[in-house]
C-alpha cells in the first residue's frame, strides 16, 4: 500500500506539473519563439515543471513505477480543469469522458496496490 507521504509527492506533483504547463501556454501568447523566452511566465512554469519533476524522482525511490505512474497522470486532470478556468478553453462530452476514464483508471490502479 503507497504511503499517505508519496501520495501526496505525488499529488502536489502532478499539481505542480499542471500549473507549469498552464503558466507556459499562457506565456507563449502572441509571442515569437524567441520571446517566449523573456517571459516571466515561461520561467515559473518551467521552475513548476522541474520541481514536479523532483518531487517525482523522491516518489520513484520509495514505491513501484506501475502505482506511481497513474498518480502521476492526475496532471491531466489538473491541466484540464486549469487551461477551462484560466485559458478560456473549453470542453465538450467527449473530453470530459475521457477525463472521467483517467480519473477511474487512477482509482482502479489504487485499489488493485
Amino acid at each position: 500500500m503507497i504511503s499517505l507521504f508519496i501520495f501526496s509527492l505525488m499529488l502536489v506533483g502532478s499539481l505542480l506539473g499542471a500549473v507549469g504547463t498552464t503558466l507556459i501556454k499562457r506565456g507563449t501568447g502572441q509571442h515569437s519563439f524567441f520571446q517566449i523566452f523573456r517571459t516571466p511566465f515561461f520561467w515559473w512554469g518551467f521552475f513548476l515543471i522541474v520541481l514536479s519533476t523532483l518531487l517525482y524522482f523522491v516518489a520513484l525511490r520509495q514505491e513501484e513505477l506501475s502505482v506511481l505512474y497513474p498518480l502521476a497522470s492526475l496532471t491531466y486532470v489538473w491541466t484540464t480543469f486549469l487551461s477551462v478556468k484560466y485559458l478560456g478553453e473549453h470542453m465538450n462530452s467527449w473530453k470530459w469522458l475521457g477525463l472521467l476514464g483517467i480519473v477511474l483508471g487512477v482509482v482502479f490502479v489504487g485499489i488493485g496496490s
